[in-house]
């Protein structure tokens, strides 16, 4: 779903004349993600993850430049971004956000300092959220909300969909509508590319399944850093039995937090608990020490090392295979 200009009035209250003067800086070092170059005259898409821009490179192709403002490795949820992202924002012919405020520092980046009229999409706009995220919602939601797409962007719910291979075809599609939107001329171009890149996403998702048949059902319990994998545990049959931080990964656990999980751990029988590889396991290695559990990383963003969709849901699965079964 792509939101229309109008429909962000009330969502933006400042940055009005920081937008003109940052938008009209110079060509330079930006300190946003990595790009692919478009051609002469092409499209340009700015999305907020890298993962996102890896989405619609694959949909895009080589003559749409994209690009990320938020880079691999870093906390997507608390991410300050450069000022020189506003100008790269003002730039853009279509931004992509996630939705449900994964990008919370970011979000005022994006809605503040894009020219009028470049629409928003919101990858995430059509799915069923489960509860969670930075609203600490109480119950799963019956459906996915209706109305703008402008209330998606902040709306609550768990925002990190992609943690399910089905959702991330989702974004997939919504991203190819958006880009045939704004460029029919190549709509065959990105409809072909994105049906070849569902297919490799439908492998994936079959292979994760199959990976993760390894575990046995008794010892399905994760234990996690923060509730990052709600939408994995649902799709492949998991039970998120805990998380250290719930849904702030820059808060700090209590020792009544820290002491109660060493007893879940210990009372269950937990093998293995799961840091996050762009957070400290500190608080994990503590746990560890106490319970004997073994602590191994899950993957639900990109970092220096893990740089592809497909390398993060391999990882993340066989991790867990590692820690869980016997």
């Amino acid at each position: 779903m792509v939101v229309p200009l109008q429909r962000w009035t009330g969502l933006v209250a400042l940055g009005a004349s920081l937008a003109l003067a940052l938008a009209a800086c110079g060509d330079g070092d930006d300190g946003t993600a990595g790009a692919s170059a478009g051609g002469d005259g092409g499209l340009r898409v700015v999305t907020t993850t890298a993962l996102l821009a890896e989405l619609a490179e694959q949909v895009a192709g080589e003559n749409v430049g994209v690009r990320s403002l938020i880079p691999a490795g870093v906390d997507l949820h608390s991410f300050e971004p450069p000022t020189e992202a506003a100008r790269v924002v003002a730039e853009a012919d279509l931004l992509v956000v996630n939705g449900y405020n994964l990008e919370e520092s970011m979000l005022p980046v994006v809605l503040e300092n894009r020219r009028e009229g470049t629409p928003v999409l919101v990858a995430a706009a059509g799915l069923k959220p489960l509860a969670g995220g930075h609203h600490d919602g109480e119950e799963e939601h019956d459906q996915a909300p209706a109305g703008d797409a402008s209330d998606l962007v902040s709306a609550e719910g768990d925002p990190h969909f992609w943690m399910d291979v089905s959702n991330t075809v989702h974004y997939v599609e919504n991203i190819r509508d958006a880009l045939v939107d704004l460029d029919a001329e190549h709509a065959v171009d990105y409809e072909a590319r994105a049906a070849t890149y569902i297919e490799e996403l439908q492998a994936l998702d079959a292979e994760v399944r199959e990976t993760l048949v390894g575990i046995p059902e008794d010892q399905r319990r994760v234990v996690t850093f923060h509730d990052a994998y709600q939408y994995l545990a649902a799709a492949y049959g998991l039970e998120l039995t805990a998380t250290v931080l719930g849904s702030n990964p820059n808060q700090e656990a209590s020792a009544a937090d820290i002491a109660d999980l060493i007893e879940l751990v210990r009372r269950e029988q937990v093998p293995a608990i799961f840091a996050e590889a762009e957070f400290s396991s500190q608080t994990l290695d503590m746990v560890a020490a106490e319970t004997g559990a073994r602590v191994l990383t899950l993957f639900d963003t990109y970092t220096e090392e893990v740089t592809t969709y497909h390398e993060m849901m391999r990882r993340t699965a066989d991790a867990l295979v590692e820690g869980l079964a016997p």
